[in-house]
């Protein structure tokens, strides 16, 4: 990667292997001490494969946020056994049920795990934008170079111009 310019969040703008500038936004909305630990973390590793823009903001602190709350649900999951030996408690009926904490730790990590892979922060989804960024495939002698360019076109859903061939 060649680097361009070197300041603050935002101002960073690397291109990279591929040709492709990569910044790190800033983040939309305030974060917390946690938060930002997590915002560095996260966009320089981004950053480091060209795999982030200046557009992805709104992305990276909805997964940053996210990422944060659910680590304090599990957190307090966690307090909670220490407290009283169990994560069950007692509802004014008498019946026992998981604590509240439970059931917010796993909305979050569902929604967690439905936001990871639209920054590529899974492995499946980095390896398939890695995969998809990576060196043109090599050409073969043996195939037609007009017939292997219809099959690109096709693979990338492209049309013909009206009054063309397709």
């Amino acid at each position: 990667m060649t680097e361009l310019e070197v300041s603050a969040v935002g101002q960073k703008v690397e291109f990279s292997s591929n040709g492709r500038p990569s910044e790190i936004p800033e983040p939309p909305t305030k974060l917390s001490a946690k938060e930002k630990s997590v915002w560095i973390y996260v966009t320089q590793a981004l950053l480091n494969y060209g795999l982030i823009h200046k557009t992805d903001g709104m992305l990276l602190t909805v997964i940053v946020k996210t990422f944060v709350s659910w680590v304090k649900a599990e957190e307090k999951i966690i307090e909670i056994e220490k407290e009283t030996g169990s994560i069950y408690v007692k509802t004014p009926n008498g019946f026992e049920q998981p604590h509240q904490a439970v059931y917010e730790a796993r909305k979050l990590k569902r929604e967690l795990l439905q936001w990871l892979p639209e920054a590529a922060l899974t492995i499946p989804s980095f390896n398939k934008v890695v995969t998809s960024l990576g060196a043109p495939e090599q050409g073969s002698l043996f195939v037609d170079p007009v017939e292997q360019f219809r099959e690109r076109k096709r693979r990338l859903n492209l049309r013909g111009i009206n009054g063309g061939k397709s």
